[in-house]
């Protein structure tokens, strides 16, 4: 699902609120997502999970081109952790043995 995807659904579920608003409030959410992101700021919505940055270390790598050893420089990036709600949402058919084995 992609942003404007998420804003036509919303759009269908509330019919009272008009789309450019729908639109401006998940644009806000997302804004603020990321501002607090930038600011090494953990993000938690409850039921879905939690985003947090960390740090890669720098390290040599290969290019894959021609074999050479490249240094790939110290970087941030974010760490997502699903919920306990959406862990058991996902793997319910799992836990369940619904699902078939067949070997």
């Amino acid at each position: 699902m992609v942003k404007s995807e998420l804003v036509q659904k919303l759009c269908r579920l509330h019919i009272n609120i008009l789309r450019k608003d729908i639109e401006k409030i998940v644009e806000i959410i997302v804004s603020e997502m990321s501002a607090a992101l930038c600011k090494n700021e953990a993000v938690e919505i409850r039921g879905w999970g939690r985003m947090k940055i960390i740090i890669r270390k720098a390290r040599l790598g290969r290019n894959p081109k021609n074999s050479t050893t490249v240094s790939v420089p110290e970087k941030r990036a974010i760490k997502w952790k699903m919920s306990k709600i959406l862990y058991n949402r996902l793997n319910k058919n799992f836990t369940e043995n619904k699902i078939p084995v067949n070997y």
